[in-house]
């Protein structure tokens, strides 16, 4: 009899190892709260994401994102900050901070990060339009001369290709 049944307590735990699991990404919790616009929670589920897995720049990018929409630049920024300092050469995220920049009148921080993201991204119009504007703002006349070529010629290549 206890054979019997240790059997079955052994075919049990090898069904239950064996069934798969599915556990939600880290981020996934927090993507559905943002989505139904519940951005406090969204907010407080991303942050124990990130405990878990502070190096993950998707992770960063994702709370600057939440932040954003939750109307708090300053979080948005740490969080890109951080990601800057993990991958450094990450066009992306220079251009994210560049835009939370600009859209708080940051100027000369949005022209630095705009610099830098059109730098490490040369052919990314975002990036060019982005560093035209703000150094003509700060009045760099011949760089922002230079980033309005390189900012038309990319919209001619663009044009053509969708042209064809």
């Amino acid at each position: 009899m206890h054979r019997f049944a240790l059997s079955i307590i052994s075919l049990g735990f090898l069904f239950a190892c064996a069934a798969p699991t599915t556990s939600p990404a880290p981020g996934d919790i927090a993507a559905a709260y943002q989505s139904a616009g519940r951005l406090q929670e969204a907010s407080r589920e991303i942050e124990l994401a990130i405990r878990v897995r502070p190096r993950d720049i998707s992770l960063r990018r994702q709370a600057a994102r939440i932040y954003i929409e939750a109307n708090d630049s300053d979080r948005a920024i740490e969080h890109l900050e951080s990601a800057i300092q993990l991958a450094p050469r990450d066009g992306a995220l220079w251009l994210d901070l560049a835009e939370i920049e600009r859209d708080r009148q940051n100027i000369a921080d949005a022209y630095v990060a705009f610099r830098r993201a059109s730098t490490l991204a040369p052919t990314d119009i975002r990036a060019v339009s982005g560093l035209a504007l703000s150094a003509e703002n700060l009045g760099f006349v011949a760089e922002a001369s230079a980033a309005y070529a390189k900012w038309a010629e990319l919209k001619e290549s663009l044009d053509s290709k969708a042209t064809e």
